[in-house]
């Protein structure tokens, strides 16, 4: 401790001899004063000259010609109150270019311009195709940007104003007709006529209400039917799904039958041309024959020919069967009926072939050969050469029924009827989409149904309601005298208008409750500027006055020593400066503070962390230091929420700005000027004191690794000889 009040005793004597840097010292314990008293000063009462904000306005509203002569301009009277109002520039021009040309050079910051059926629509709002009176606002958004905000808030003061007396208009209106009314009603005797009008309109609504019960039903009717017909669809569509399956089987039926068809076909033409081959074979060989050999072979060739005929009556046969099991419509019955004859005959030809050759014995005779050859080869050679031939009509007369009777009818009918089976197919999927399309629109309507029926419903408890409203005027009135009936509708029509239309043109009065009233907004800013100004002091202090302790009559000086014993001459110029602040705050500008002492408490150990932390940065990273110091305080300007509320800044300043000094040091300082509330004062303290933690490990622990290496930077800044 000896050591520490050593070196700042001698620091006090170092200023104290030499008066040049006394004057600075004196210097900058004043001069952050100065930055928070002109600030303070500037937004003591900003809005105090808005009356040099000047605003053209210009009327061209031709006015309004009652029923009984007189005229309204309701634009000229708005223009006349603007003259009487002093809060804003309003300036009166010759017309509505001037007024726009002015907002666009930059002689006026704002224009409201009045057209010129403004009164008209005004007095006729019940008129029929009623339109609002309308002010067109033209604004410089260009020319100031707070100035803008201003005359937007002067329009909108205006735009209230001139609503007020739009509803103060319109009650008018009303209560001087309900007046008249009133009046005829006294002097005519009319009671009897209103309480037969009240029963009509009773009889009318009960009608109503009637008509609106049976519309309710037929809709749950109609609901129901509805439903019904969403379970047909539902059943319909299955059907048709249904329908479209066989259809598409049936397709691939009809396919497969003509690719079978075609090698059917193919089939049966070689059948025939092997059968004619071979009978060609036998008759050649029946004319050559001159061996017994050759008797065999015949015998060969006949029996390849049987073999033939039975493999054409096989493919016959099948071709029978298919065309039996596709189920064609009643309309192909003929078509069907002809191909199936074609077949039978086919069929026929072969088993006339097999009895013809069969009937050759041709076969023993081959077997005989070689006892009888000559015998029997004599009696049975014009015999065989007969039923070749006639084997061989039967062969032709079969191709020719295949190739241009039985083929082309039958794949005509499978033709047409796959093209029938196409249409039919995109009928049913037609009918499908259909269906779809109409279950939709049976669930829109249920819908509509069911609102509907719940408006109706709604309606149907307001007209009873009313009806019931209605029903005890009427009896009220019959059950009272004729003077006592005249009484009561003077009363509810009657009335002053003047009265009415200011009622009605601000029906609700706002009672303002200031809790913690600050006087002006110089005062409500002090916070944040005085806070800012103890700031800039620690800067200041730090860039002028070194902070490395180097005291030449001291031995075996600790490094901690160093630190306390030059922040002990920080620390006092620190609370110099607050004190300055705090002084001319209080009575230099007369800032509204409840409590001037822990005010001034509240400046001392601001100062008092700022300064040591300041002062820490500096000593731990030098220029750096000074660097961060200055960053920091920038960053606080925009984002402590000293000046707009941190809840209108962008997401960045409202998530870090908890982590710097000046929001804590500026609630504190609030609560001395608006009034205490709870801990609040003492919690913001200690908040605040975290910083000065904080400023002690970095100036007394942190700061040890960084000597070294400040050392080494602040020798190579002095070699540049400009640093």
């Amino acid at each position: 401790m000896k050591n520490i009040l050593a070196i700042f005793k001698a620091d006090v004597r170092g200023l104290v001899k030499n008066v040049l840097a006394l004057i600075i010292i004196i210097g900058l314990c004043i001069l952050p004063s100065l930055y928070a008293w002109f600030n303070i000063y500037s937004n003591w009462d900003p809005y105090a000259n808005t009356g040099n904000i000047k605003i053209a306005a210009y009327s061209e509203d031709e006015g309004y010609t009652g029923e009984d002569g007189t005229v309204q301009n309701m634009g000229g009277k708005i223009l006349d109150n603007l003259k009487e109002n002093t809060a804003i520039g309003w300036t009166m021009v010759n017309s509505g270019e001037e007024a726009i040309e002015g907002v666009k050079s930059g002689d006026y910051y704002a224009a409201v311009v009045i057209e010129k059926d403004f009164s008209y629509k005004m007095f006729n709002m019940f008129a029929e195709g009623f339109a609002n009176p309308g002010i067109t606002y033209y604004e410089n958004e260009k020319k100031n940007a707070v100035a803008t905000k201003i005359t937007d808030t002067a329009v909108s003061t205006l735009q209230q104003s001139i609503d007020a007396q739009f509803v103060d208009v319109v009650i008018r209106t009303v209560f001087e007709q309900t007046n008249n009314v009133s009046g005829e009603i006294e002097t005519n005797n009319k009671i009897k006529e209103f309480t037969d009008k009240l029963t009509a309109v009773n009889n009318n609504l009960i009608t109503y209400e009637t008509t609106i019960e049976s519309l309710i039903s037929a809709n749950k009717e109609l609901t129901t039917s509805v439903g019904k017909a969403q379970d047909e669809i539902d059943s319909l569509k299955g059907q048709v799904d249904t329908g479209i399956d066989d259809v598409t089987g049936v397709q691939n039926g009809i396919s497969t039958t003509r690719t079978s068809l075609s090698d059917f076909n193919a089939k049966v033409k070689e059948s025939v041309a092997q059968i004619e081959s071979s009978l060609d074979k036998v008759v050649s060989e029946l004319e050559n024959t001159t061996v017994t050999d050759d008797v065999r072979k015949m015998a060969d060739d006949m029996i390849q020919t049987m073999k033939d005929v039975n493999t054409l009556k096989k493919e016959a046969l099948k071709l029978e069967a298919a065309i039996k099991g596709i189920k064609l419509p009643s309309d192909y019955d003929k078509e069907t009926q002809d191909a199936l004859n074609a077949i039978g005959s086919v069929i026929g030809n072969a088993d006339d072939i097999r009895e013809v050759i069969n009937g050759l014995g041709i076969t023993d005779a081959a077997d005989k050969v070689t006892s009888r050859i000559e015998a029997e080869l004599a009696k049975k050679t014009d015999s065989v050469e007969d039923a070749v031939r006639t084997c061989k009509d039967y062969a032709s007369n079969m191709r020719n029924m295949f190739t241009n009777s039985l083929m082309p009818q039958i794949d005509g009918i499978l033709a047409n009827t796959e093209q029938i089976l196409a249409t039919v197919n995109t009928l049913l999927e037609s009918i499908n989409t259909t269906l779809e399309n109409t279950g939709t629109i049976f669930d829109g309507m249920v819908s509509t149904i069911g609102s509907t029926n719940q408006s109706l419903e709604q309606m149907q408890v307001i007209i009873q309601g009313v009806s019931e409203k209605l029903k005890s005027v009427t009896e009220l009135f019959n059950g009272t005298t004729e003077d006592e009936r005249v009484q009561a509708l003077r009363k509810l029509m009657s009335g002053d208008p003047d009265t009415y239309g200011e009622f009605f043109s601000e029906p609700v009065k706002i009672d303002t409750v200031e809790v913690y009233p600050i006087a002006n907004y110089g005062s409500a800013m002090t916070p944040f500027y005085t806070v800012l100004a103890l700031w800039v002091g620690a800067l200041l202090l730090t860039a002028l006055v070194k902070v490395k302790a180097e005291p030449k009559n001291l031995q075996g000086v600790k490094l901690h020593q160093l630190y306390f014993g030059r922040y002990l001459l920080f620390f006092v110029l620190g609370q110099i400066q607050a004190l300055v602040v705090v002084l001319g705050d209080i009575y230099l500008l007369h800032c509204q503070i409840l409590d001037k002492g822990l005010f001034w408490f509240t400046a001392s150990l601001t100062s008092f962390v700022f300064t040591l932390l300041v002062y820490s940065l500096t000593l731990s990273f030098g220029d750096i230091g000074k660097a961060v110091a200055v960053v920091i305080m920038v960053i606080q300007i925009a984002g402590s929420g000293g000046t707009f509320p941190i809840e209108l800044l962008p997401s960045v300043y409202r998530n870090i700005y908890i982590f710097f000094p000046f929001p804590y040091a500026i609630n504190a300082m609030r609560e001395t000027i608006g009034g205490m509330y709870g801990n609040m004062y003492v919690k913001s303290l200690l908040q605040l004191m975290i910083f000065a933690v904080a400023a002690l490990v970095l100036g007394l622990v942190i700061r040890k690794p960084f000597i070294k290496w400040n050392h080494f930077v602040e020798k190579r800044m002095e070699d540049t000889k400009m640093m």
